[in-house]
């Protein structure tokens, strides 16, 4: 794997007057609004804009009343930028070797199996801070370098010797801090250069402990364990950071290992035994792992596939010793730049990777107030999920694969919600029947995929569904005739759905979507581009005597498998989108007081897109409307309405540059009253998801992307 690149980070150093913006955490410069590294108020290194490259800045002219750890903070970044400090990397030894050495956590007499410390929040001061169960990797970090001079020259560091040091714990956490950009993780420094009196003594039952405790005597603390444990605490308050560690550097001095770690400290050695200083990286980054629940998966450690870590309990399932193959490439395997899934969920990430086709549909519901899942085929044609709420400690948590489902690659995977907290799913199958999963909390996981009846459908024909009232759903498609069928399920139907019926005789193309929508409790309206082109509409309630229609919408017309989205702002109102041929976003209305029928088509503010594009509505509360669609080059756009416009829809708005394929689809829901959230599948294949709520003043926020 490339080496990291030092281009693609910017250096900052404020003047006085700007550094409280820092010190509080609120300084902007990187998608997340937090540095990366942050060596105090007045230095931080910054993540550089998406698809940038930077230049080294000049140096201030004026560097007066820098910290010490300001300072180091400089001169490593200086390093990293160096010709010379590049070559070494292209030429690191052992360069992929898998790391041939005993286990990384050490005995117990090395120090108890503690953890790492966090608060309540951060801000809340060292009086409240406590050890939590377990660590996760999210969030602002404090790390104490604490480098340890002994009193002859073989033990002690050079000032190149020290900035090294700090330059390559810089380089491995730049890597570690960008494997997932949702977990916002910014590192804090306090870096302290001490010295001590004490000679090595390579017999010595615990050498650790001789040159540790002194080093803790002349940081303030007890020379003991717990003087290790008060500092962390306190490094905690004084940067006031989410987690905090600390390592000690230390040359000459035998050590239980090269390289160990048992929270809240590492040991490393600067030779870094056969590896050498220009592998420090790598070891930090390793070591840095072990802090936050990571286990070896290298054979000599011992590791096992049934051991499980994190918060998550994830299996070692990349473990040498069992894992097929030998396991892939991972930085706890092995010296390279690499990280395996099971590791991101160690570390508490709550998304592994996924990719789709680029302008797949995401769908997203919300099966209760501000709780989110979504749903898709990925590239390999798995039907994946991941969830959202507000409790979840690492933002989102997926991609799990449900039950071993399958469609064809980007194929439609719809969701609905039939009662609070209970989800059900469909899709088109590899063999183009109709299938479906459901779950509840109390269901022990998914449980499907059952087949609904005999219909065929064409490969990624969607599959829609409505839920009229609580517990009842009604599905739709064409086949692969073209018919308009249809199936039911309510908890009565003790031998399952029913169906599938061919409504009213009416026809589209093969896979063509029919869109439904219930404007009252046991009311449905559905919706299809007929063989002509020309949108159709058709009805069913109780007192009907079955569906009713089809009846011609306007003489607008469409292409044949163009979606025409449909929404219910309130109570027996209906608006319904499409993009016509012409590539004209339209719309029209229906209401019980149009005694003349159906409204429009308008087209809506000029917007033009694909022809066929859809046009996603979400109504985040009664009678207001905000649509999305990709646009002609490729951008995503949203669009408002609600009564107060006098003047008719606002916008369109760039949704912050998100773009996809033409013709790609953009997903949008409201999880609680006028509150949106938006999905789009990026150009590299990604998910991607953004936010808008009242408060936020300056519009949305995102695109983030969802994994790596």
């Amino acid at each position: 794997m490339s080496e990291i690149d030092p281009d693609l980070e910017v250096l900052v150093v404020e003047p006085p007057a700007d550094a409280e913006a820092v010190r509080a955490g609120t300084s902007e410069g990187n998608d997340l609004g937090m540095p990366l590294h942050v060596y105090g108020p007045r230095v931080h290194i910054d993540r550089a804009p998406i698809g940038a490259r930077t230049r080294p800045a000049a140096m201030p002219e004026a560097l007066g009343g820098l910290s010490e750890t300001e300072r180091f903070g400089l001169d490593a970044f200086a390093l990293r930028r160096s010709a010379e400090f590049r070559e070494t990397k292209l030429r690191r030894p052992r360069d992929g070797e898998a790391w041939d050495m005993r286990g990384c956590r050490p005995p117990p007499e090395y120090g108890p199996e503690t953890i790492v410390f966090e608060g309540e929040a951060p801000g809340t001061g060292a009086e409240a801070i406590g050890p939590t169960t377990i660590a996760t990797l999210d969030g602002s970090v404090a790390v104490g370098i604490i480098i340890v001079n002994g009193p002859d020259a073989a033990t002690q560091f050079s000032a190149a010797q020290r900035t090294e040091v700090v330059a390559e714990v810089q380089a491995g956490l730049t890597w570690l801090g960008n494997q997932d950009p949702s977990a916002g993780i910014s590192w804090h420094y306090e870096i302290r250069n001490v010295s001590i009196t004490t000679a090595t003594n390579a017999t010595a039952a615990s050498d650790e402990e001789r040159w540790r405790n002194p080093a803790m005597a002349a940081l303030g603390h007890t020379q003991n364990w717990q003087g290790v444990i008060d500092y962390v605490r306190a490094l905690r308050g004084r940067l006031n950071t989410r987690w905090a560690y600390c390592v000690f550097f230390v040359r000459g001095y035998p050590l239980w290992h090269f390289a160990y770690a048992s929270s809240p400290r590492i040991v490393m050695d600067y030779a870094n035994d056969g590896w050498g200083p220009t592998n420090i990286d790598r070891v930090f980054a390793h070591e840095t792992g072990h802090i936050f629940s990571a286990p070896d998966e290298y054979a000599s450690s011992g590791c096992t596939c049934t051991s499980t870590h994190g918060i998550y309990a994830e299996p070692n399932a990349n473990c040498a010793n069992c894992a097929p193959g030998g396991g892939i490439n991972c930085l706890m395997k092995a010296n390279d730049w690499d990280m395996c899934a099971h590791t991101r969920r160690h570390f508490g990430w709550g998304l592994t990777s996924a990719r789709l086709p680029i302008g797949a549909p995401v769908h997203a519901v919300s099966r209760s107030r501000n709780k989110l899942d979504i749903f898709f085929c990925d590239r390999d044609g798995r039907v994946m999920s991941a969830a959202w709420e507000p409790g979840m400690r690492t933002w989102w948590q997926g991609f799990w694969h449900l039950n071993g489902g399958f469609g064809a690659p980007g194929a439609p995977v719809t969701a609905v919600s039939r009662a609070p907290d209970h989800l059900d799913i469909f899709v088109t199958g590899t063999d183009g029947h109709v299938y479906t999963a459901a779950w509840t909390p109390t269901s022990g996981g998914w449980r499907g995929w059952w087949r609904i009846g005999d219909v065929r459908c064409p490969p990624r024909t969607p599959v829609h569904v409505v839920s009229r009232s609580r517990d009842k759903l009604d599905i739709f498609v064409t086949d692969t005739s073209g018919r308009v069928m249809s199936a039911a399920w309510e908890p009565g139907f003790t031998d399952g759905w029913h169906g599938w019926w061919h409504i009213n005789g009416g026809r589209g193309q093969p896979g063509a979507p029919v869109t439904a929508v219930s404007r009252a409790p046991d009311h449905l309206d559905i919706f299809v581009v007929g063989t002509d082109g020309h949108a159709y509409t058709a009805a069913w309630h109780p007192g009907s005597g079955g569906w009713m229609g089809w009846w011609r919408i306007g003489a607008i017309r469409f292409p044949g498998h163009a979606p025409l989205t449909a929404i219910s702002r309130s109570r027996n109102k209906l608006d319904i989108f499409g993009t016509a041929n012409g590539g004209e976003t339209m719309t029209a209305a229906w209401e019980p007081g149009f005694t003349d029928g159906w409204h429009g088509w308008w087209h809506i503010r000029g917007g033009r897109a694909q022809p066929g594009t859809p046009i996603h509505p979400v109504s985040r509360s009664a009678d207001k409307l905000d649509i999305f669609v990709t646009g002609t080059d490729g951008t995503t756009y949203t669009a408002a309405w609600e009564p107060a416009f006098t003047d008719g829809w606002h916008g369109w708005w760039n949704l912050r540059g998100g773009r996809t394929a033409l013709g790609g689809a953009v997903t949008g829901v409201s999880r609680s009253p006028d509150f949106l959230d938006a999905w789009v599948v990026g150009l590299d294949g990604r998910v991607f998801t953004a936010a808008w709520e009242p408060g936020f003043t300056d519009g949305w926020r995102g695109w983030w992307p969802m994994g790596v």
